[in-house]
């Protein structure tokens, strides 16, 4: 049975004064945001050396669109848990999205710092492995974006595909890259390759 995708516009304001909007897609349906958001607020107030909480609040200042508010509590939740490569990549997101490369650049190269940094020797953990080279590559991609170097983020974008293909996450950074650049042709290759794997039915289960 297929359920309700929930979206919200969020208009952000870049260094360049350029109005950008941005369509967030939230993983529920955003209920009595107010009052979580004072409650997290209080609990965090009162234990401000945990961070799961933080976390909590974090993303939720995200879904309401308090995107300022919510890179303060990010930055906070990771100078506990700096190790959280998630944490890392979505606030390097928040950050390019508002038009602060330089800043987002730094947490990808955080990331992927963290990321090469893992090891795996037994070839039972080669899945894993593969998902860990496709996350380099993908890291890599948005570092070239950021750096508005297409032609690279197209080839480290391509590369994550390869090693880990069942991921739309890697094909839509793709789609998106090829279609900022006018390839639509490849950009709809990359979009169709994530409707092959993922009929929209199952998406939206």
């Amino acid at each position: 049975m297929s359920r309700k995708i929930f979206t919200r516009l969020v208009n952000l304001s870049q260094p360049s004064g350029i109005e950008v909007t941005i369509n967030l897609v939230l993983a529920e349906k955003p209920v009595r945001e107010e009052q979580k958001l004072k409650t997290l607020t209080k609990y965090v107030q009162r234990y401000r050396s945990g961070w799961k909480k933080r976390l909590e609040l974090a993303d939720l200042l995200y879904g309401m669109g308090k995107w300022l508010e919510a890179i303060e509590e990010y930055r906070q939740v990771l100078e506990r848990q700096s190790q959280l490569i998630p944490v890392q990549l979505k606030l390097g997101k928040i950050l390019q999205l508002m038009g602060r490369e330089k800043e987002a650049i730094e947490l990808y190269e955080t990331s992927l710092s963290l990321v090469s940094s893992l090891k795996f020797s037994s070839p039972a953990l080669s899945n894993i492995t593969q998902s860990h080279r496709a996350t380099q590559s993908h890291i890599i991609g948005l570092i070239e974006v950021c750096r508005h170097n297409f032609p690279k983020a197209v080839e480290a974008f391509s590369s994550a595909t390869t090693f880990e293909p069942d991921n739309p996450s890697h094909w839509l950074a793709l789609g998106q890259v090829q279609r900022s650049i006018g390839n639509n042709i490849d950009a709809l290759k990359a979009f169709e390759a994530i409707l092959s794997r993922y009929p929209v039915g199952e998406i939206l289960r």
